[in-house]
């Protein structure tokens, strides 16, 4: 995460000793963990090597009722961004958890949501979508113009 932030040049064995790594020890991640690992891959514009996406993808669906709506919010946003395919248990773990989540989204948390789902081609369950057309009115006074673009194209994509 802080070299994703810091926005250095890695040293590419230093990525792959890194990955590695996240790969043995997936099963000692909490949501967070998941959930900036990925993020931090997708800033970088560093492909998850096959190993290690299928093992956070295991993780993120064995710890799905933990993740918070920032977690779920990042994820979703680092797979699209990564362009991975993503297991559709954990598509369908992640919705569920952004729907019970719903209320403490934020705006860059539901349009970044709703543009990762859009980007990855899938439809938003008829619940989160409602969900989180609530929060976006609840919260509407705070979106910036980004928020605002992305959910307007995320909504006209997801139809």
């Amino acid at each position: 995460w802080a070299l994703a932030v810091l926005g250095e040049i890695v040293d590419r064995g230093l990525l792959q000793a890194m990955q590695s790594r996240a790969t043995v020890t997936a099963g000692q991640f909490d949501p967070q963990g998941v959930s900036n690992l990925m993020w931090a891959l997708a800033t970088m514009g560093e492909r998850a090597d096959p190993g290690l996406l299928e093992a956070k993808q295991r993780r993120a669906m064995a710890t799905a009722g933990q993740f918070n709506s920032q977690n779920v919010a990042n994820l979703m946003w680092a797979l699209a961004v990564l362009g991975e395919i993503v297991d559709r248990g954990l598509l369908q773990a992640m919705q569920s958890r952004a729907t019970v989540t719903a209320g403490q989204f934020d705006p860059q948390g539901v349009s970044n949501l709703m543009w990762a789902l859009a980007t990855m081609g899938e439809r938003a369950d008829p619940g989160l979508l409602e969900a989180k057309q609530r929060r976006a009115m609840a919260t509407a006074g705070q979106f910036n113009s980004q928020n605002v673009a992305n959910l307007m194209w995320a909504l006209a994509v997801l139809g």
